[in-house]
């Protein structure tokens, strides 16, 4: 029976016509029309359980990772952000830094979420676990299915026309399903890169949400030509949008450039000439906010901005990161095969294609490949005023173009297999010609997202991570949980096994709300996240402006050897408190690339310190040279106030 045949059985058939003779055909029919319903979600959430799986599988294992903060230069303030939330409420939100102003509070948010809902249940749970919990769902979850979905505009967009077979499993979008949120996940860049570098997990959220908002616009895109459903896909995009620059407003910048190209080749003149102007009155309003907020007499030179940044890669390598997606080992060699094909495919679509959205999305996928190559680039292997205006806006540094790798490969990739799916190949049988390239390209691509998740990769008895499976991921893997554990393997880091024993003797020492000065840069910043200590610098730069004239005023008054000038400036700190001064060793080599980190080296002279101390400035409580043999000199001081 032919197709056409069965659907006219099944679309006319009615349970009160049939006949007991074919009763058992009418209920083989059902499931059969219930498969192509029930395939595609099935499918949807099997490959997302799947890279949620991989990611879950990749977190760093061990009790250390749920019992200790994570030691990195912006990790204590995420502790922080989350321990204010809990402490002064949901209020706290707006103004999250020490200093009051403002930091992008979602991650922060659900994390004080999740102590509480456990609260209300009577157990109680870690800052730690939530961090790390609302983390491995964005990572494992929210980032997988936004990929996902993103890709199905290209995959499903025979499923949702006219054009879609009744009656069929729709086995294109289907394989894609369950190949794409492993892809997603298959790289170092993102979710990964972002729990390692930082951590940047406000910014890494919000791009995974990203995948989420491009697909609304596209949407929203196409509902414009089409003169349909405009006001849904606009409250859906101003919906999806508004959860993602909640997340972290900078985000902005890369669904710009990501959109760009889109708008430019669909919408007509008076939208893009519309967007341009509201691009223009954008940079002029984030221009006067960084003047009036960051004072510099660099803004109109772009070739001295980031005068500190020393590239990190060459060219050739920042090429090979970009084109691999990160992936090392045969992985990562056929990621770059199946790139350079997926170009050439895209190239085929542009120039075969005379009309149609698949020409015009063609060129718009090839316009923003090379805008985030070239972004990548620039960040990271080139120097000067065009590589400095092009990379400014994702902080000039390597770190935040890595992650957004992932989003232009994939979405390559995606639209390659659905332009070769959707292509009529010139053959005299062309409908089998093109089901089985189209069947090449997705066997291709599960191979390789499968194949980037498994591999021989051991760890040396140095911890170097070798082998050739996707030893970047693990080797990220490897190196976040050695920053969870507490050793003394390099006594002069953040957070060691002696200086967490001395936190925890501050927080037995000092009273509740007590203020304990000391360099953040030392490790002491995670007094406030371990035990809650009330360190004035409880992040690494809490910065002077707003309502931080405090923590500058501190530093100097500390400088200037004047015990009258100190006193007057840190007693008032806490009314009816003592205030304290705890000395704790240098600045850690990992913490070094603070730009500002000078501000604290009134903290460490020693010969202030033995003045303050002789002339009862500063008055000994603890002494903490014999924890250690490098420990000479670390002891907490309580400052000479009257009260």
């Amino acid at each position: 029976m032919s197709i056409k045949s069965m659907n006219t059985v099944s679309d006319t058939f009615t349970p009160g016509t049939v006949t007991s003779g074919t009763s058992t055909s009418g209920a083989s029919v059902m499931p059969r029309r219930l498969a192509p319903l029930v395939a595609l979600p099935a499918c949807m959430t099997i490959g997302v359980l799947l890279a949620f799986a991989v990611v879950v599988a990749w977190f760093p294992k061990g009790d250390a990772a749920w019992q200790y903060p994570l030691h990195q230069i912006d990790a204590p303030a995420h502790y922080y952000f989350i321990r204010r939330i809990l402490d002064e409420g949901i209020g706290a939100a707006t103004h999250l830094w020490p200093n009051d102003a403002y930091y992008p509070p979602l991650f922060h948010l659900l994390a004080a979420g999740l102590i509480a809902i456990a609260r209300l249940f009577g157990a109680e749970m870690s800052i730690y676990t939530a961090f790390n919990v609302v983390w491995i769902a964005g990572a494992g979850l929210v980032w997988p299915a936004g990929m996902q979905l993103l890709s199905s505009y290209w995959t499903c967009r025979g499923v949702r026309g006219a054009r879609a077979p009744a009656g069929r499993v729709p086995v294109f979008p289907c394989a894609m399903a369950l190949i794409v949120p492993l892809l997603s996940v298959a790289s170092a860049s993102h979710p990964f890169q972002m729990l390692a570098s930082g951590p940047l997990v406000a910014y890494g959220l919000a791009f995974s949400l990203l995948p989420f908002w491009l697909y609304a616009t596209l949407r929203l895109f196409d509902a414009i030509v089409a003169r349909s459903a405009i006001i849904r896909w606009s409250a859906i995009t101003v919906l999806t949008g508004g959860i993602t620059v909640f997340a972290h407003p900078r985000m902005t910048f890369t669904w710009l450039l990501f959109i760009g190209p889109f708008l430019l080749m669909r919408l007509p003149w008076r939208f893009i000439l519309a967007a341009l102007a509201a691009c223009v009155l954008g940079a002029g309003a984030f221009l006067a906010y960084m003047i009036t907020h960051y004072k510099s007499s660099r803004y109109f030179n772009p070739g001295d901005w980031f005068h500190t940044f020393v590239p990190n890669r060459t060219v050739p390598d920042a090429l090979r990161v970009f084109v691999t997606d990160n992936i090392d080992g045969p992985a990562g060699i056929m990621m770059a095969v199946m790139v350079v094909a997926a170009v050439v495919v895209t190239i085929i679509a542009v120039v075969t294609e005379k009309t149609g959205f698949l020409r015009k999305d063609a060129i718009s996928v090839l316009l923003v490949v090379v805008l985030f190559g070239l972004l990548y680039v620039c960040s990271t292997a080139l120097t000067g005023w065009f590589p400095n205006i092009v990379a400014a806006a994702w902080y000039r540094a390597e770190t935040r173009p890595l992650t957004m790798i992932p989003l232009a490969i994939v979405t390559l990739l995606v639209f390659a297999a659905s332009a070769l799916h959707e292509t009529t190949i010139p053959s005299p049988h062309p409908f089998r010609a093109r089901r089985t390239i189209s069947a090449i390209m997705v066997a291709a691509l599960a191979a390789l997202a499968v194949g980037a998740q498994f591999g021989g990769v051991t760890s040396g008895p140095d911890g170097s991570i070798t082998g050739w499976g996707n030893a970047n991921r693990a080797r990220l893997a490897h190196d976040i949980y050695a920053n969870m554990t507490l050793t003394d393997a390099q006594p002069d880091e953040q957070l060691t096994d002696t200086k967490y024993g001395i936190l925890a003797d501050v927080a037995r020492t000092v009273e509740p709300g007590a203020a304990v000065i000391s360099d953040p840069l030392n490790g002491s910043m995670y007094g406030k996240t371990v035990f809650d200590v009330n360190m004035l610098y409880p992040i690494y730069n809490p910065m002077a402006e707003k309502n931080g004239a405090i923590f500058g005023a501190v530093e100097r008054a500390f400088d200037s050897g004047d015990k009258t000038t100190l006193l007057d400036t840190v007693c008032p700190i806490e009314q009816d408190k003592p205030e304290y001064f705890l000395v704790m060793g240098g600045q850690a080599p990992s913490l070094q690339m603070f730009t500002f980190r000078q501000q604290y080296d009134p903290f460490h002279r020693e010969d202030l310190i033995a003045k303050y101390t002789a002339d009862g400035t500063l008055v000994k409580v603890r002494d903490y040279s014999d924890r250690a043999d490098y420990a000479k000199g670390w002891a907490l001081y309580r400052f000479g106030c009257t009260r």
